[in-house]
């Protein structure tokens, strides 16, 4: 009697550790049109549009140096992405899921990434990129503001974005704010992402 007892405690115990936290869920191989927030989530941008878009690059990435910090500029290696935002004139705010060949580690790319550049033949950009703070996140993820200019053989552009980075569940989870090449970035949008990137992440665990 004595044992069974004792039996009977520890299966209350177990009961009590497995409920303590959050179920681990399996990582996603695949994205779907559904996979993405929806654009009630999804903070107002004046004058823009809605859309979502799927598909798999192709041709590659374009040259990034250093290579790794092509996913601040969604041009880091994927297999399949998703993207749902709202976009007007250059100015856009949304998510994007990419599906990578291999693991990434964007708290490792922050300090590598201080300065990266983008070479392609029609055009050349450099960016400065700082760590910054729009809000809580969570511990796997990373919040930056990116400085931009591209130069054309016609013009040269330059322009802030504020982004959200991380990885769950396998994928490459993304959210950002730009106001475009024309527009004064706004900080009371970027302070929006942390919850829209959260939003993401909950919206991910459904599947």
């Amino acid at each position: 009697m004595a044992l069974s007892g004792i039996v009977v405690l520890l299966s209350l115990d177990v009961r009590v550790e497995r409920r303590a936290g959050p179920p681990v869920l399996p990582d996603l191989y695949f994205l779907t049109e559904k996979m993405p927030v929806d654009q009630r989530t999804v903070p107002p941008l004046p004058g823009a549009q809605w859309g979502t878009i799927i598909g798999a690059p192709q041709g590659g990435p374009a040259p990034v140096t250093p290579p790794e910090c092509g996913i601040f500029q969604s041009e880091g290696e994927a297999t399949q992405k998703v993207l749902a935002l709202r976009s007007a004139n250059g100015a856009a705010i949304g998510v994007e899921l990419a599906l990578t060949p291999r693991p990434v580690d964007a708290d490792g790319l922050v300090e590598k990434c201080a300065t990266f550049s983008m070479t392609t033949p029609a055009l050349r950009s450099t960016t400065r990129l700082d760590a910054a703070q729009f809000g809580p996140i969570p511990p796997e993820a990373v919040s930056v503001q990116m400085h931009t200019r591209t130069a054309t053989a016609t013009q040269s552009l330059a322009w802030d974005i504020a982004m959200i980075v991380g990885t769950h569940r396998g994928l490459l989870v993304t959210a950002e704010y730009t106001p475009g090449p024309r527009g004064d970035f706004d900080p009371a949008l970027a302070a929006k992402l942390p919850a829209l990137y959260r939003a993401q992440l909950a919206r991910l665990d459904k599947f």
